[in-house]
């Protein structure tokens, strides 16, 4: 019996109407033109950024800015990269085998035009507070 209902059920899988299907939305997040070879991609969706490992660098897209961000030199013989925790990329190659892990860090442009500044407005360092006096 639990034979004949398991050939009932393929069989009506297998019969369904072709006009029953999914339907998927589809949108264009990065478009860009690498004007290099592409050798592999990571990404990383919490900032909405696209690593794309290039023949001796590797080139990080923002998705919400449609623009890249910066390229960080890295050995020509790299062919695979990876995505690892909120700051690392992993870099392999398969010849000669080997591996890198490069940590990044992002750098933000804060404009500080009409705030108030203690110290030289050209330091290499600005700490910048936010607070909230109410």
């Amino acid at each position: 019996m639990l034979r004949f209902m398991k050939m009932a059920v393929v069989a009506m899988v297998m019969l369904l109407p072709a006009s029953l299907h999914a339907a998927f939305e589809v949108e264009t997040i990065l478009k860009a033109d690498i004007g290099a070879p592409i050798l592999d991609v990571a990404t990383n969706p919490a900032e909405e950024l696209v690593f794309v490992l290039t023949p001796g660098a590797v080139l990080i897209y923002s998705t919400t800015d449609q623009a890249v961000l910066d390229r960080i030199p890295v050995e020509k013989q790299f062919d695979r990269i990876a995505y690892q925790d909120s700051d690392r990329l992993v870099l392999t190659a398969a010849e000669p085998s080997r591996i890198s892990i490069i940590r990044f860090s992002r750098i933000y442009d804060i404009d500080l035009s009409g705030r108030a500044v203690k110290g030289p407005r050209d330091a290499k360092v600005t700490l910048v507070v936010f607070d909230d006096y109410q």
